[in-house]
């Protein structure tokens, strides 16, 4: 594997770990209050500036992935500081190439809010495409608790479209998690409920550790 990516590019595909992940866009659907660019107008995750003058195209990622190498990579993630679902023909392209090129596991990491932005149930199509793991943030276990902590122009009927994201990709893809970051105050416990009584398996994300290679409470 090689850290073929210069500092004065941006950046599409960065490495941590073995694992490569994935930053088509830098727009969101929601102003996480716990988010480190909303909090700290902070880029970086894991030594790379993540901001993005614009969106790329599906061969410019691409040709970011093949600078830093598919060979030995035992996943790649759609992530970043943006949403990767609101660059949906682009990551449904590179989903594709990807599993031609023979990646074991392909990921998303989502808010889950696609269906709701783009009026349809998009999951079908991720797993066509050859999506094998979904983590959408669910990040809290009640409507209020999650639009007082990711704020949006659809309030509290994100969380419910998220739910309702999670339950469609159930029957289309193979993993499906609900991820919460652990914001002071958060329950773990009432959290896991809110994962589990949907069938999702549960994620919890260490607050103010953007980056971290493994996560607590598991299933990773």
């Amino acid at each position: 594997m090689t850290d073929g990516i210069t500092a004065a590019e941006p950046v599409y595909a960065y490495a941590l770990g073995d694992a490569l992940y994935l930053n088509l866009t830098s727009s969101c659907t929601l102003a996480c209050v716990f988010c480190p660019k909303i909090r700290d107008d902070d880029w970086v995750v894991g030594g790379h500036d993540l901001r993005l003058s614009r969106a790329p195209s599906a061969d410019e990622v691409w040709a970011q992935v093949e600078k830093l190498g598919l060979a030995g990579r035992p996943e790649v993630v759609f992530t970043g500081l943006g949403e990767p679902t609101r660059r949906l023909e682009v990551l449904l392209e590179i989903t594709r190439r990807l599993v031609r090129s023979g990646v074991p596991r392909v990921r998303l990491d989502t808010d889950g809010l696609a269906n709701l932005r783009e009026g349809r149930d998009v999951t079908p199509e991720l797993a066509a495409a050859g999506l094998q793991a979904v983590v959408v943030s669910l990040n809290a276990p009640d409507a209020a608790t999650y639009a007082r902590l990711c704020p949006s122009r659809h309030g509290e009927a994100a969380w419910y479209a998220a739910r309702d994201f999670i339950r469609d990709a159930l029957r289309q893809i193979p993993e499906v998690h609900a991820s919460f970051v652990g914001v002071p105050g958060l329950v773990m416990d009432d959290c896991r409920g809110a994962a589990e009584s949907l069938g999702a398996r549960f994620r919890w994300r260490p607050h103010d550790r953007v980056g971290r290679l493994r996560e607590l409470g598991g299933n990773a």
